[in-house]
């Protein structure tokens, strides 16, 4: 019995090789494979037929030849099966369905006005037996990407300031009404994981990632890889900037949060101009995302100068953030996103500026200063392919 499970297992752990190299490596041959995988041509030949098999993995052409029979080439099959990505925000759900490759194969965004955990969940299922009737019953499981602390091993949000929800156990909520795998991550963990899968991150080793807008996140890669603990991945929105300063959404005072979130900046704007119309509207803003960028856009349009002012006070406020993250990690490369960047131009060169004048002696000298570039989807896309991962790279035991 044990020599019979050890063997199984064994090939699935080969299979799960052959398939992963396949899908990292796309357009591989058998031959290439074995002397990659240190497996023997018999076996990969025989592995690789069980995947075609399945659907998975199919031949898309030959190589050149270097004498003998053309090599035939070998790829992952992006449709046999999908991964729900679920952004859970301030005022919306975000959902989109991802191939196996990370494209976006549709997406949906449902208004919400906050919705509790049990109404997020009624939501989600609706969601999820529109597609399964749409696309069939190839959906491999749910990625939550959501602001706060989060315990991703346990599926749990610990903490999520922002939607002022405590110990939500939303990963089991999920799967148990979905019938399906659920990965729960901290949404600034689900962004930078998406860099290192379709952006210019994976060309780096040690990173940091800040996301602006409604709050502020942050993550952070050592030695190519996302780091992460069962305490959660890390508040850079938390860090303090000011003694005794603004009070936060956390309860605590100074928060960089407190003086670069939507909120606040729409609150600067209002205390700071004389403009009647922007003071009623402002009274008429909700606390959402949405609501909050409306605001900002009418206040550029309204009182321009009002505005530039607060963003460049925004711009030092960031700048003394990165330049805190350099001097203590010193990354090669740092990495702005969020719904902020519409008001990119008013702040983030300066912050950039700032960050490199000021940081400790040389250590912001090579520092790559980037911006994101794969918009909304990477909100979900991280933790939709940490559920690809799971189910078909990982041996179940």
């Amino acid at each position: 019995m044990t020599s019979k499970a050890s063997k199984k297992t064994m090939k699935q752990i080969n299979k799960s090789l052959i398939l992963r190299n396949i899908y990292d490596c796309t357009g591989i041959d058998r031959a290439s494979l074995a002397k990659l995988t240190s497996l023997s041509p018999a076996t990969v030949t025989n592995l690789v037929g069980e995947l075609i098999r399945d659907g998975l993995v199919k031949e898309k052409g030959v190589a050149r030849s270097t004498g003998g029979r053309k090599p035939i080439l070998l790829d992952v099959n992006p449709l046999r099966y999908l991964a729900v990505g679920m952004k859970i925000g301030v005022g919306y759900l975000d959902y989109t369905l991802f191939d196996l490759l990370g494209n976006a194969v549709t997406a949906d965004r449902i208004t919400v006005d906050g919705a509790s955990p049990n109404e997020v969940v009624g939501r989600t299922i609706e969601v999820i037996e529109k597609w399964r009737g749409e696309h069939g019953d190839n959906i491999l499981g749910i990625g939550v990407a959501v602001s706060g602390l989060v315990d991703t091993s346990r599926g749990v949000i610990r903490n999520s300031f922002l939607l002022g929800w405590k110990d939500v156990p939303m990963g089991e909520m999920l799967s148990q009404k979905c019938g399906t795998k659920t990965i729960v991550m901290n949404d600034a963990d689900s962004f930078a994981f998406a860099q290192f899968l379709k952006g210019r991150a994976r060309e780096y080793r040690s990173c940091v990632f800040i996301t602006l807008g409604v709050g502020i996140g942050g993550a952070l890669a050592v030695d190519g890889k996302l780091h992460t603990s069962s305490a959660g991945v890390g508040e850079f929105g938390h860090m303090a900037i000011a003694r005794n300063g603004e009070i936060c959404s956390c309860g605590s005072r100074g928060c960089l949060e407190a003086y670069i979130s939507f909120d606040a900046l729409a609150n600067q704007v209002h205390q700071q101009t004389s403009s009647s119309e922007l003071r009623k509207w402002f009274n008429q803003t909700k606390a959402t995302e949405t609501s909050e960028m409306e605001y900002l856009e009418l206040a550029l349009e309204k009182d321009p100068e009002t505005v530039r002012v607060v963003f460049r006070e925004m711009s030092i406020n960031l700048g003394t953030a990165m330049k805190n993250l350099i001097n203590i990690f010193a990354p090669e490369y740092l990495l702005v996103g969020g719904e902020a960047l519409q008001f990119s131009k008013l702040f983030l060169n300066d912050a950039f500026d700032y960050a490199r004048k000021n940081a400790f002696l040389g250590l912001a000298d090579n520092v790559v200063f980037d911006v994101d570039e794969l918009g909304e989807p990477a909100w979900s896309l991280g933790c939709a392919f940490r559920i690809i991962e799971s189910e078909l790279f990982s041996v179940k035991r």
